[in-house]
């Protein structure tokens, strides 16, 4: 047993260091100090450090020892600044250990990718310290912004899990949706950046149902010591309850980061697939771990998602989704195969390696990797790719709960703010913009648009139809309109709030006398004035309250201008009886 554990210890050690090599190599220099030094940043509290505030803030990382990096930039505090950092006392100390979480060190961490990091922390702070080691985190995301890297910190209390605890639904936070779905992504991919080893990966998957007593049993006969190893707990089944709440929160994501989203969708469809008992990638990994299957380039966790949803999509016969699901994982892995390049890193190996294997040709990949300046045509076609692919998840979703007869685990507020959010989305009403551009590509303006208008009584349905390119009339004929609409406001609506209308783009009107250029150009002036395109993503607490209105334009005579019967004409009107919808001796409504 020792042995056995000895070698465990060596395999886990080895895939750690693995993971932090990559994710180091993966990114920039700015990154990699960030990395590196946010052990040291919470292991220890000086007021030249970032980071700091005043107060009794937990510091100390139970078995933390600097390496090179990070007593390299002790040295220099203390040579440059005067400063020599106090140890924290001897003992068990506040802070379990630091990880990092999520796509970070797997093929799916880009140069875009922000950070996740779980600080686990000893049940026994109270309340104050808790707050601030939270305001210290909150200092250190500063810091780490300040430099140009996104870091998110989430506090963790060794016992949440063993307790069933939550947040409420915001931010990266999962609300009460999730449980044992968030911790079987933490042991899957987390890397151990300082503190206690994590003691899930010790157990055999065969042991799993009676994870605690076989712990006990480590603990009794000496081969482990308990105050080395962090414990969240096993991973219990899975209710029916949680996936469905898990599920609604992916599509939640989805809605503003859809590729990012697609493929833990479809992992939780595939859970859903194999439901009761479904076969958690976490297991599954661990397992590897403990037969010395070091398969799928180092046990990368976004592999392996991707090998398990491409072997649930083959079950089920579902090619189109297949293939959106593989250029999901392309683009998140961010590496254009089509450009040469000369350093050739593990993560272009990896994705050549399976790009050959899905038979993708050049054309693919030039079309792909060309994504940041795709238009209007081929982000509406990926745009409605996703949808499809998110409103088949969430039939598939619905037929779940039917047939296990839920009763949603999900707290009544966390099911409304997610089903508003779906609904704000998507739902299609009466003069609702559509937007079809959720990160999909980073700029859809236009250099040229054009309106033309087709009155009643011609082969084409009478109204506005919009098209990006100046008006020759050859271009125009041989191009399908990219929007139609009855109304020309609703059509530069629909082009101001998607980003094709822009203060760049030059405008051109064909309007049979209905509105010229100037007309179409002040119009086009009071939306961009009184409307933002920029806008915070709405709250929770938004999305759970009654609608209101942020932002209102009333725009009146713009196609037709029952004024114009009064220019170069002198009206006779009584101040006394003035009557403005009731204008003139005619008595005319000046409102068209």
């Amino acid at each position: 047993m020792y042995l056995y554990i000895e070698t465990l210890k060596q395999r886990l050690d080895a895939i750690n260091q693995l993971r932090v090599d990559r994710a180091l190599a993966a990114m920039g220099p700015a990154f990699q100090q960030v990395y590196s030094l946010l052990p040291t940043l919470l292991h220890y509290h000086h007021p030249l450090m970032p980071g700091y505030l005043d107060g009794n803030v937990p510091k100390g990382i139970c078995l933390y020892t600097p390496d090179e990096t990070q007593r390299h930039y002790l040295n220099e505090l203390e040579l440059y600044r005067g400063m020599s950092p106090q140890d924290p006392p001897k003992g068990e100390l506040p802070i379990t250990g630091v990880y990092s979480m999520g796509s970070t060190s797997s093929v799916g961490q880009s140069c875009s990718s922000d950070l996740d990091i779980w600080v686990c922390h000893q049940s026994w702070l109270d309340s104050e310290e808790r707050q601030l080691l939270q305001r210290k985190c909150s200092l250190l995301e500063s810091w780490a912004a300040s430099l140009g890297v996104e870091v998110s910190f989430f506090l963790i209390d060794e016992n949440r899990f063993r307790h069933n605890e939550s947040g409420s639904l915001g931010g990266e936070d999962c609300g009460s949706t999730q449980h044992i779905l968030l911790l079987d992504e933490f042991y899957r991919t987390a890397v151990r950046l300082a503190g206690k080893r994590i003691l899930w990966n010790m157990v055999p998957g065969d042991e799993e149902e009676h994870y605690d007593d076989y712990v006990m049993t480590l603990y009794a006969q000496g081969v482990l010591t308990p105050n080395e190893w962090l414990d969240l707990g096993g991973l219990s089944s899975l209710s029916a309850e949680e996936y469905f709440g898990a599920s609604l929160w992916q599509l939640y994501k989805s809605i503003d980061s859809p590729y990012k989203a697609v493929l833990k969708t479809l992992l939780l469809e595939a859970y859903s697939w194999e439901y009761p008992n479904p076969r958690l990638l976490a297991k599954d990994i661990k397992q590897r771990l403990h037969d010395g299957e070091i398969v799928s380039f180092g046990l990368d966790p976004y592999c392996m998602m991707l090998e398990r949803v491409t072997e649930y999509l083959t079950a089920i016969e579902d090619p189109t989704r297949l293939d959106l699901v593989r250029r999901c994982f392309y683009l998140k892995v961010c590496e254009k195969l089509s450009r040469e390049r000369a350093c050739v890193g593990w993560r272009r190996e990896v994705l050549s390696q399976l790009v050959k294997e899905w038979g993708w040709d050049d054309t693919r990949l030039t079309m792909l990797d060309n994504r940041a300046n795709w238009k209007i045509d081929q982000v509406r076609e990926a745009h409605n790719e996703l949808l499809d692919a998110m409103m088949q998840s969430y039939r598939n979703l619905i037929r779940f709960a039917r047939r296990n007869n839920l009763s949603v685990s999900a707290s009544p507020q966390d099911i409304g703010v997610l089903t508003r959010k779906l609904y704000a989305a998507f739902e299609a009403l009466p003069g609702k913009v559509t937007l079809v551009n959720p990160q999909i590509s980073p700029d859809l303006s236009e250099p040229n648009l054009t309106f033309i208008h087709v009155p009643p009584g011609r082969a084409n349905r009478s109204g506005w139809y919009l098209y990006n390119r100046a008006p020759n009339m050859d271009s125009i004929i041989s191009h399908q309109p990219l929007e139609y609409n009855r109304y020309l406001n609703k059509l530069v609506a629909w082009a101001w709030f998607n980003g094709l209308l822009t203060s760049r783009t030059h405008l051109f009107i064909k309007g049979n006398g209905i509105v010229d250029l100037p007309k179409l150009q002040e119009m086009v002036a009071d939306v961009s004035h009184h409307f933002p395109l920029r806008l915070p993503a709405p709250t929770p607490k938004a999305l759970y309250s009654p609608c209101e209105i942020r932002h209102l334009a009333i725009i009146v005579n713009l196609e037709y201008d029952p004024t114009a019967a009064f220019r170069n004409q002198v009206v006779h009107f009584d101040f006394r009886k003035l009557d403005v919808f009731s204008f003139g001796e005619e008595q005319k409504m000046p409102g068209g």
